[in-house]
Order: C-alpha cells, then structure tokens, then sequence
C-alpha cells in the first residue's frame, strides 16, 4: 500500500467512500495470525572514510545471521555520510556505497530521508546553491525513490515511512528545518484512516522526543532543542495517538531512547555507525533494533555487532574522546567495586 492526499481524495470521489473502507475483521485476524521480525536501522553515515563501508558489510552480516530471519529493514536515515557539506564526488560515492552494500542484504529494504542525505541544503554546502542536483534529487533518483514519505503493509501490519527534513530557504540559499510539514501531516492522518484495524508502526529520523540535556545534566540545553527533535512533534503526536499507532521509531541521535507516552512507544535505535564510525566514544555500540511482530503485539530488542574501528591519521578529536570514554569506564568500574567491598561508616 502506497498512497498519498490526492490519491486518496480522488478515490473517495470515484468509487464512494465505503468501497475503500478497510476489512475490519480481515485486518484483525491478519495481525493477529501473523509472527515476523522486523529490522529498525539507522544512522550508517556510508563512507569509505574510515572503512565505514566495511563495518557496514559487518552490520549486514550481523542481520543476515539473525534467525529467524527478518522479513525486512527500515532505514531510518542518514543513509549516506553526508550530503550536506560534502563535494559531490565524495556524495556519490557515498550513496553507491549504501545501495551496494545494502543490496546484499538478501531482503526487502525501505528508505527513510535524515538530514545528511540530501545535497547541499546548508551554509557549509560544497555545491552551488544552483546545482540542480540540490536537495533530495540525487540520493533519490540513484536509489529508486519515488517518494520520500510512504506506506505499506506486511502480513497484516501497516508501517509508515515518514520525511523529517522539510525545505526552507535562508539568506545562505537552501536550506531545512527539522519538521513534518501541514502536507505530509495531512497525508498521514488520511493514511492511518484509510489503514484503520491494522497495528500500525511509523518511523522517521529525527523524533519526537530526545531529553539529551536532560541526560547529560545540561541546564543550558532546552528539551526542544532546534535540530535534535522535530518542530511540529505536537501536531504529529496527536495524529499518531489518535489512530492508536503502536510505535515510533527514531534515529537522529545515535543514542538508544525509549519513551511511552499516551500508549505510543517512541523507540530511538542506537546508530549503525556508532560515532560515525569512530568508535564508542558516547557510549552506544554500533548496533540496530530487531523487532517482533507476533498476535497483533510489537517488541524489541536493541542488537550490537563486532567492528573495530580504523581512524585516518588526523582524528586526533576521535582519539582522545575514545581515550576520556575508556578512563570513564575503568572509574566506573573501580567505583562499583569499592562499593561492593565497603560500607559507609555508622552503617
């Protein structure tokens, strides 16, 4: 299933309303009959930099492996390394990368748009702001994109693949802002009407919630903070509530989150790429999230997979972050054990 507004208006006019109305019972009995594994995989930033691309062929093995296999994967963007403030060569290069690589998956695979994939849509840009290769085009044109937000549904489940990075324009030319969009909102809402009976999961890159200054203890940091959640999260919380979705998944951070708030899930994937590729620095390996659709009812479970990173000779920050990172679990470890080994005085 793959519909947008004006399909769907045009449908009702041509046919009558209740010719689309969903078989309520025959998507409940679907869903509840049905038992498969989904993958959430986000955050790969595909470079050749750093042998990115070779510790993504690591994560493909990884799911690969997976028994039982998983039916699909859902991307949650950033797909490529960076087409922001990347030279075009480099862009394209990144992009045959991911389509390589992920071709040898040996299933179905569903693009979601971050805000590195397109070309050029910043101040820092590498490219004319004339280039017509600007914006989505590229990466979508090279990958067989039709439409950067969509719908399908598998073995009785409706999943929603949803486009974060909306267009604006600044006095530096192009540009984007982390939001939905009246648009793709209005799409949506008509989307899980017409999928009404189904269990439904949407993804999107950046999310609608991520407390990382509530996390880090950064009083300074506010919790709607311009490009780590999405501008419009209210308007697109109500959609997802209101038509009783089971989940969001996220990715934008690289960090795991999950949040339940109104019996929806917000399920945030730790990034494919770790810390783009240079290690586990901030904490989260480089992993995905396996999903398990079974009667109806959705879980999880956040997956790691083995990849030592290779740092080119000038990350010097990469190096000593990595350094900070492994004192900090060596204290960590030798305060648990002190810990373990004393009591507090008077006690």
């Amino acid at each position: 299933m793959n519909i947008n507004r004006r399909e769907f208006v045009a449908g009702v006019s041509a046919l009558g309303a209740a010719a689309l109305l969903p078989d309520f019972a025959t998507a409940n009995e679907k869903a509840e009959n049905s038992d498969f594994y989904f993958v959430h995989l986000t955050d790969l930033h595909i470079t050749s930099k750093r042998s990115g691309h070779e510790g993504y062929r690591k994560c493909v093995e990884s799911i690969r492996n997976l028994k039982p296999r998983p039916d699909f994967v859902l991307m949650g963007g950033d797909n490529v390394f960076d087409g922001m403030y990347t030279p075009k060569a480099d862009y394209e290069n990144q992009i045959r990368l991911y389509k390589e690589v992920s071709d040898t998956l040996g299933m179905p695979y569903y693009h979601c748009m971050g805000n590195h994939d397109p070309l050029g849509w910043s101040s820092r840009r590498k490219v004319s702001a004339e280039d017509p290769d600007l914006g989505k085009k590229m990466i979508m044109e090279r990958l067989d994109w039709k439409d950067s937000y969509y719908s399908f549904d598998h073995r009785g489940w409706h999943f929603v693949v949803l486009d974060s990075i909306f267009p604006t324009k600044h006095e530096s030319g192009p540009s984007h802002e982390p939001r939905i969009g009246p648009e793709q909102l209005e799409w949506l809402a008509y989307d899980l009407g017409s999928a009404a009976g189904k269990p439904t999961v949407a993804v999107t890159h950046i999310g609608a919630f991520s407390n990382i200054g509530q996390q880090e203890g950064n009083t300074t940091r506010k919790a709607m903070d311009g490009h780590m959640v999405l501008w419009d999260t209210v308007e697109l919380r109500e959609i997802l509530e209101r038509h009783q979705v089971k989940a969001l998944l996220q990715g934008h951070s690289h960090q795991i989150d999950e949040y339940f708030f109104k019996n929806v899930h917000y399920i945030t994937s730790a990034a494919g790429s770790g810390a783009w590729w240079s290690g586990n620095w901030r904490g989260y390996d480089p992993g995905y999230t396996l999903f398990h659709c079974e009667n109806g009812k959705l879980t999880w479970q956040h997956m790691t997979y083995q990849w030592t990173p290779r740092l080119e000779p000038d990350d010097s920050l990469e190096r000593e972050m990595t350094q900070k990172y492994e004192q900090w679990k060596k204290d960590q470890k030798r305060l648990l054990e002190k810990e373990r080994r004393g009591k507090l005085i008077g006690t």
